[in-house]
């Protein structure tokens, strides 16, 4: 049996790897900054649960990495997981019609996620109590 494959999905299935290369690394270094690095001595011992205000200060310190790291770990994780979703609709085969009116929901939540998503990063960039 052969299967002919689009030019496109070799470029879903090739973005697919390339977006999780990228997560693996946003996750690692978010992990690593919000929950290993944070521990700090806090008046009943040591403090390595964050809270709102923590993250909110890390992000209100105008600190132009975090900045760039959010803006860019957002879209990546949503085009990720909804790339993700059509790929097992793909692999069902549906009807044309059908496929694209499901391909129209998937583009419709990833964007309205990257919206949410980027929108409260931008209120919380903007406030917060001090520097971190």
């Amino acid at each position: 049996m052969q299967v002919n494959l689009s030019t496109k999905s070799t470029f879903t299935w090739l973005a697919q790897r390339i977006s999780a290369i990228f997560l693996v690394y946003f996750l690692f270094t978010h992990v690593n900054f919000n929950h290993l690095v944070s521990w700090e001595m806090g008046e009943y011992g040591w403090r390595g649960l964050i809270d709102f205000q923590f993250v909110q200060n890390r992000l209100a310190s105008g600190n132009i990495f975090w900045q760039i790291f959010y803006f860019s770990f957002i879209p990546v994780c949503v085009f990720h997981a909804v790339n993700g979703l059509w790929g097992i609709v793909a692999d069902y085969r549906p009807p044309v019609r059908v496929a694209l009116f499901l391909q129209a929901v998937l583009v419709l939540i990833g964007l309205a996620l990257t919206y949410f998503g980027v929108s409260t990063m931008f209120n919380l960039f903007g406030k917060g109590g001090g520097n971190v």
